[in-house]
């Protein structure tokens, strides 16, 4: 169901925790940036009417989720939501603007999908307690600032052949030991020492004849001269040469 900017802020202002003027004044300005004059509300979240754009997400839950079909997650759309621990973002996410996650102080871990694009600057910037992204994929733009003051962000997964771009993204020097970047082999595909044995347990059996091959080398190697004579034969000829 569409509603206008003034539908929302007044769901808004009946459904935000009283007293809390933050939550109004986000999704006002968010608003207020926007040419729409259509939105939704889906439970506690705001969005564009056509589901592309969250705009905001009242509310302090434990665990969010961001619904499918979302493809931006807008500028602090879910910033300082100090008791999410958990966080699930959709395939088909391209983009997740800046700020949009700030100061969520209980979030551990989170995975970025492989369909998103761009993470701009802070969008993750001073979650405390954060130790943990996995890249299920490679963005095409990441501000090196967009995990600022995450003083326990130590472990970063990305898919194998992605370690250098991420560490070039987010500025980390060949020496610097606070971050540990791994390249995981995706399923299916064979790991770098797998290959090489392959290649040279391949190369190993090439130069390797098989009895059979021995076998048919030496045949041809025999002189197409007179064949030899079978056991009985030669026998028989034996015998006759006794006699003569």
């Amino acid at each position: 169901m569409k509603e206008t900017k003034k539908d929302i802020l007044e769901k808004i202002s009946k459904q935000s925790k009283k007293g809390n003027k933050f939550e109004s004044l986000v999704i006002n300005l968010a608003l207020q940036k926007l040419e729409s004059e259509n939105f939704k509300m889906e439970d506690k979240a705001v969005y564009t009417s056509d589901g592309k754009r969250l705009i905001y997400i009242l509310g302090d839950d434990a665990d969010i989720k961001v619904s499918e079909g979302t493809e931006i997650i807008g500028e602090m759309a879910v910033a300082k939501k100090k008791n999410m621990k958990t966080l699930t973002l959709p395939q088909g996410l391209k983009k997740i603007e800046r700020d949009a996650f700030l100061d969520c102080d209980a979030l551990v871990s989170v995975t970025i999908p492989a369909s998103v694009e761009e993470i701009e600057a802070y969008a993750f910037a001073d979650c405390d307690a954060l130790k943990s992204v996995v890249f299920e994929g490679m963005p095409k733009e990441l501000n090196r600032k967009a995990f600022a003051e995450c003083e326990r962000l130590h472990d970063i997964s990305v898919p194998a052949d992605g370690v250098k771009a991420i560490r070039k993204a987010l500025h980390f020097t060949d020496g610097d030991t606070d971050f540990i970047v791994v390249g995981r082999e995706e399923v299916g595909e064979p790991s770098a020492h797998k290959a090489k044995t392959d290649s040279g347990k391949a190369q190993a059996d090439h130069g390797k004849a098989s009895p059979g091959d021995a076998k048919g080398k030496a045949d041809k190697n025999e002189s197409p001269g007179k064949e030899a004579p079978k056991p009985k034969e030669a026998k028989e000829e034996k015998k006759n040469d006794k006699k003569k």
